[in-house]
């Protein structure tokens, strides 16, 4: 009768685990308006609800945790979304090696890279570099919690747009 209970629980975690992946997916593949709204409307206040009643019906200090931190996350998700393509597009040129040199060699060396990099079109003014080096890197500075790899790779990126502009 115990391997009862245990296969039961057993196919609710699966299926709580393939939910959390298929909304995973979703969400990656959703544009951010989209999800921002779905997550406003009748589906985000399920979600919430669907938490509250998990961390009541659970006697556990860590579900209600697990369902504020849920609300804050739902919270941000526009703001994060906002940003993502511009990580992203960071992200995917990172080194495999995490050493100095995979570093250096995988720095943008193009002026077309560092303008993708800093997500401004060709031509861009000296202001308008030195403003989205700005606004970037109080987003991904290091001393904020964001990468130093990162970091480096916008500043390469400025260093590059602005020695083209002499």
């Amino acid at each position: 009768m115990a391997w009862v209970k245990t296969m039961i629980r057993l196919l609710l975690l699966l299926i709580v685990l393939g939910g959390v992946i298929w909304g995973f997916r979703w969400l990656m593949r959703t544009p951010p308006r989209e999800v921002a709204a779905k997550l406003r409307g009748p589906a985000g206040m399920a979600l919430i609800g669907f938490l509250v009643l998990f961390a009541v019906a659970a006697h556990s200090w860590l579900l209600p945790v697990l369902g504020a931190a849920g609300v804050v996350l739902l919270r941000a998700l526009p703001h994060l979304f906002h940003w993502w393509p511009t990580l992203e597009r960071i992200w995917r040129q990172r080194p495999r090696s995490e050493s100095a040199r995979a570093g250096r060699d995988s720095m943008p060396g193009s002026v077309a890279e560092a303008y993708e990099i800093l997500g401004l079109k060709p031509g861009a003014s000296r202001a308008e570099i030195v403003a989205a080096h700005r606004r970037l890197m109080q987003k991904v500075h290091p001393d904020r919690g964001g990468s130093d790899y990162i970091a480096a790779q916008i500043n390469r990126a400025k260093g590059i747009l602005l020695n083209s502009h002499k």
